[in-house]
């Protein structure tokens, strides 16, 4: 799809939150490195792209039970919200752009949504840190529909909420699984670059309707 056309019938967008419209690999990585260093291992290659897509605690009980590590899911759990409070709430940064794109669609008179799988205590005190908070109209977390980004169900929920079809709808992923997911389901589906996923570029590229490398494409 090219540029000239992608806002056409759009009316509503859905926003993922880590590296789509944050910058959060930094933190997650100290946190992973960290905790794996706790117990004398180093973080396996393909850990990240294992949990990319799960929920919140779809990954902690993954991470407890692949390595039979002596805490449980939930305990792992609370060791990542602790250890990434004043990263959220002071340090991540806002994807470059991603500000002004916000703006622009509230200009448009866009509904606008977060879907994420991380916990409202992270990313609450983040999105109003970066002056952000304010442009979303709905937020919803994955562990609170008891799904993960492999179905849709966050994304339709979300755009019920803001009574607006999948065609629609805009959805913002940065991972393989959250935008065939998307796609799959008749969202108007852009990926969107980040290094944890560049890998994937291509994969990606194959599963949206477009893809970006900064959010400055696609400002008017």
């Amino acid at each position: 799809m090219n540029k000239q056309d992608l806002y056409k019938g759009i009316k509503a967008a859905i926003f993922d939150l880590d590296g789509t419209l944050v910058d959060s690999m930094g933190i997650w990585g100290d946190i992973d490195i960290a905790f794996f260093h706790k117990h004398n291992m180093e973080v396996p290659k393909d850990y990240f792209v294992n949990i990319g897509h799960m929920s919140f605690m779809e990954m902690a009980k993954y991470t407890s039970e692949k390595f039979h590590f002596k805490e449980t899911p939930e305990e792992i759990a609370a060791y990542w919200v602790k250890e990434s409070e004043d990263g959220y709430a002071n340090k991540v940064p806002a994807k470059p752009y991603a500000k002004e794109l916000l703006e622009e669609l509230k200009r448009k008179e866009f509904k606008i949504s977060l879907a994420t799988s991380n916990r409202k205590e992270l990313y609450e005190p983040c999105l109003k840190h970066l002056n952000m908070y304010q442009y979303f109209d709905y937020f919803l977390n994955v562990n609170d529909l008891k799904s993960s980004k492999g179905e849709p169900k966050i994304y339709l929920n979300l755009a019920l909420l803001m009574n607006s079809k999948p065609k629609e709808t805009f959805v913002f992923e940065d991972i393989v699984t959250a935008c065939k997911t998307a796609h799959n389901a008749g969202f108007r589906t852009i990926g969107v670059y980040d290094p944890k996923s560049e890998k994937d570029a291509l994969t990606i590229k194959a599963n949206t309707d477009y893809y970006l490398k900064s959010f400055k494409e696609i400002l008017d």
